[in-house]
């Protein structure tokens, strides 16, 4: 199924699913009929500059959701938190991308698919008055200024996931609620600019669509299998771009490298798997394509702060 909407952000989608799915919106909350999937989505006016948008949902049928550059407002920044909330596929990677609202997106939904998002969309004057005039990182200048369209994609810290799980669990009849959340949806995006700071601070390139599919292709590709490093020769003829341009643009959007992009990931699977599946140690090391084990054992504890060891012993106890 293809869904054309003038947004993929806000209540205007909403209303259009509800016009799709023939169930009423209550209270900025739509529920979907079990003839459409299952799960909601749900829509929070936090004032004239900050909206929020949870969705925890299933759809029977595969879409495909596409929005246009002069359907939208330029003014508006969209933070979009993906696979952050408890209880959703444990074996999606949790990440946030923000993107300028004059960029085209098209957001493929198989069926079958646990969606488990929340987008935060926030006006670019607020941002201005929120952020410090002194700090003159080029990335977060080029979000608040919006002279040119952006995309950038960062894998999301447990800091962000404590504060969506608090968020998810909120009654939605408390008093305070919406006070609430405009806190926490500030709280999410400060510390989705911490990690932002910590890339090179250096120009972007201006981006179209078609790379932003083919960098997110290349990225499905990364991660297809974390027990084989990724090819870069395969890589560039998947992409049909020079070695050159692919390293550039993946960096630009991703914030790393291609290898130590996959590394990272790498890492974070071998924690889930000593944590939450009891792998042993070794098993980990092995599923994830590690002959060495001292190898696997100092690239876990670069990156996780911990030796594989002491990370399961740690676990085991709380």
């Amino acid at each position: 199924m293809i869904f054309d909407s003038i947004t993929t952000t806000g209540i205007g989608l909403i209303a259009a699913l509800s016009e799709l799915t023939g169930s009423e919106v209550k209270d900025g909350k739509l529920v979907f009929p079990e003839t459409f999937g299952k799960g909601y989505m749900k829509f929070f006016d936090l004032g004239p500059h900050i909206k929020m948008m949870i969705n925890q949902a299933e759809l029977n049928e595969a879409m495909i959701l596409r929005k246009k550059v002069a359907d939208v407002r330029r003014n508006e920044v969209i933070f979009s938190f993906r696979n952050v909330f408890p209880g959703g596929d444990p074996r999606s990677f949790p990440a946030v991308q923000v993107s300028s609202s004059d960029i085209d997106v098209e957001i493929s939904i198989p069926a079958g698919t646990k969606i488990n998002t929340m987008m935060i969309i926030v006006n670019t004057d607020l941002l201005k008055e929120l952020i410090n005039k002194g700090t003159e990182h080029l990335l977060l200048q080029n979000i608040i200024s919006g002279n040119q369209p952006y995309l950038y994609d960062e894998i999301i810290s447990p800091e962000i996931q404590a504060i969506a799980a608090g968020i998810i669990a909120l009654n939605e009849n408390s008093p305070l609620g919406d006070f609430y959340l405009k806190l926490k949806a500030g709280e999410m995006i400060y510390l989705f600019f911490v990690e932002l700071l910590k890339r090179q601070n250096k120009a972007s390139y201006p981006l179209n669509v078609s790379d932003v599919k083919v960098m997110y292709l290349i990225r499905d590709k990364i991660i297809s299998d974390l027990s084989i490093p990724p090819d870069l020769t395969e890589l560039t003829k998947l992409s049909n771009m020079s070695e050159s341009k692919l390293n550039r643009l993946f960096r630009q959007i991703f914030g790393n490298s291609i290898y130590n992009y996959y590394q990272t990931l790498r890492m974070n699977e071998a924690a889930y798997l000593i944590k939450e599946e009891k792998f042993s140690v070794s098993e980990a090391g092995y599923r994830l394509g590690f002959t060495n084990l001292s190898h696997f054992t100092r690239i876990f504890e670069r990156h996780l702060g911990l030796k594989p060891k002491k990370y399961a012993k740690h676990n085991a106890i709380l």
